[in-house]
């Protein structure tokens, strides 16, 4: 008989670097007021769907972005470190046009070869991977045919959509994935079956 799984990956909402578009890695950003207006929409949306966890990153803007939800949900967040955005080491709290300009040479090893090569002092992609993939592999083996919540970032939703769907590893940039998105994914057995991707609550198809 075949187990099904439900994955839905949440992205935190919206902080003050995300809005001016500064490098944040594991920097601990707060929620700014529109990424908790939105936090409070898509808890409420989900009020009335049945799941029997939530994991969360510890980082402040994804477990506040999860204590709406488990409040609506009255369930206990279970907190992972492993959940934690890549680690961006010294761009962390520049933007793109500041690194480029202070780091050209790493930024330009980053941009041939992000699998081995990564901010100084953070981690590149191969490693990133390898933490998000023990995670999940981990959670999945534990809670095989329960529905799941993981609140975290949008670099981790990316980095495991390419490769729970075996996509290249260039490749991951191409999802698109967006504060407070929902994104769902379904296991039968050992098939992924991605259901819903970048799905923003409230928000019609265009």
């Amino acid at each position: 008989m075949t187990t099904k799984t439900e994955l839905l990956l949440i992205r935190h909402g919206e902080t003050e670097y995300n809005k001016k578009s500064i490098i944040q890695g594991q920097t601990d950003t707060e929620l700014n007021v529109s990424g908790i207006k939105n936090a409070a929409k898509t808890a409420e949306f989900l009020k009335d769907y049945e799941f029997d966890h939530i994991y969360s990153s510890d980082l402040k803007r994804a477990r506040k972005t999860a204590s709406f939800i488990a409040d609506k949900l009255d369930i206990e967040i279970k907190e992972s470190k492993k959940l934690r955005e890549i680690d961006f080491g010294d761009w962390e709290g520049l933007k793109l046009e500041e690194i480029a300009a202070q780091y050209p040479d790493n930024m330009e090893a980053w941009r041939i070869d992000p699998l081995t090569n990564g901010a100084p002092g953070g981690e590149n992609l191969s490693e990133f991977a390898a933490r998000i993939n023990s995670f999940f592999n981990q959670l999945l083996e534990e809670h095989k045919g329960e529905k799941l919540i993981v609140v975290t970032h949008g670099g981790v939703i990316k980095i495991y959509l390419r490769d729970v769907l075996a996509v290249k590893s260039q490749n991951f940039k191409q999802f698109q994935i967006d504060n407070t998105s929902l994104t769902e994914i379904k296991f039968y057995d050992d098939d992924a079956i991605l259901t819903k991707l970048n799905y923003l609550v409230g928000e019609n198809f265009r």
